[in-house]
């Protein structure tokens, strides 16, 4: 691949698959249960869907899946038509790799399959995408959870070329993201691992992490303070460590705020239960304004 073409060029797909495997290199589908989950594309779209009812959107961040959301979505598919959309965040031009760029796919996202007054929720930079949506579209965001969101601050990644070769240094690498041992198989290990080995994908990575730094949202969330907003954070984060949510809490007021124990930078991967029993908690409520000025711990 030339410079100007990784540049200025999305990569190129010959077939269908192609696309899935250019778009979502780690898939999260292995062979065990993949919580109802079916696979669809509409036009350059790749997406994770269950459930049926008012839409309800997962964006992951960083070396993410839809597995991050699986067991949540399982749980909200009787009520939601789950859908965790495959970001361009390892196929995309190196020009379009920063979460402005994100949040600008999920909007054509979102127009391409009609969805009207949606949910969004977002970990890490898919926080960031979703606020940056619901910021320019409020009128079609209904409600917004965030889990160790970007937005106000900077998403880190460290590591150089040489020690991504060693497996060991990348398993150390994802352990700084969850608090326990990190909850993947070895097949889902490898796909991350095999990302890693990939210098074009690394290029865009590294893009997206530092468009995080120019993507604070402090003097624009104000714009969303009316939409019910759910935060949820790990104790143990050390990406975005907690006071970062105290910050969230501080210019969206109104917003709840829950702190989950022995959790890292993934709660809806680590704590799927817990965040599941808060989620819906927080979407059973009316669109009534909450009293909300509690901050609340699950240990």
């Amino acid at each position: 691949m030339s410079i100007l073409s990784l540049l200025f060029q999305a990569d190129q797909h010959e077939s269908l698959e192609a696309l899935v495997k250019s778009r979502a290199p780690i898939s999260g589908i292995t062979e065990g249960d993949n919580f109802g989950f079916k696979r669809s594309v509409s036009g350059e779209h790749v997406y994770m869907e269950t459930g049926e009812g008012q839409p309800l959107i997962f964006c992951h961040g960083v070396f993410g899946s839809f597995r991050n959301f699986a067991e949540i979505g399982a749980r909200l598919a009787s009520r939601f038509r789950v859908i965790v959309p495959c970001l361009p965040l390892y196929d995309a031009p190196l020009n379009r790799c920063t979460v402005e760029d994100l949040s600008q796919y999920l909007e054509s996202f979102i127009e391409t399959l009609g969805l009207k007054n949606v949910v969004l929720a977002g970990n890490s930079m898919g926080g960031g995408t979703v606020l940056l949506y619901a910021i320019r579209n409020p009128s079609n965001v209904s409600r917004i959870i965030l889990f160790s969101s970007s937005g106000l601050s900077f998403i880190p990644m460290r590591g150089g070329a040489l020690k991504l070769k060693d497996r060991s240094y990348v398993r150390s690498l994802l352990d700084d993201i969850f608090y326990a041992t990190p909850p993947f198989s070895d097949e889902e290990f490898e796909e991350v691992y095999q990302v890693m080995q990939n210098k074009a994908i690394l290029l865009r990575i590294l893009r997206l992490t530092r468009s995080t730094k120019s993507n604070y949202l402090h003097d624009k969330l104000h714009l969303i303070r009316h939409i019910p907003t759910s935060i949820i954070w790990g104790l143990q984060d050390t990406v975005t460590p907690p006071f970062i949510a105290e910050e969230f809490k501080a210019l969206l007021p109104e917003a709840e705020l829950h702190y989950l124990d022995e959790c890292g930078h993934a709660p809806s991967y680590e704590k799927p239960v817990d965040c599941g029993k808060i989620i819906e908690a927080f979407l059973a409520k009316s669109d009534q304004p909450q009293d909300r000025r509690n901050v609340e711990f699950t240990v």
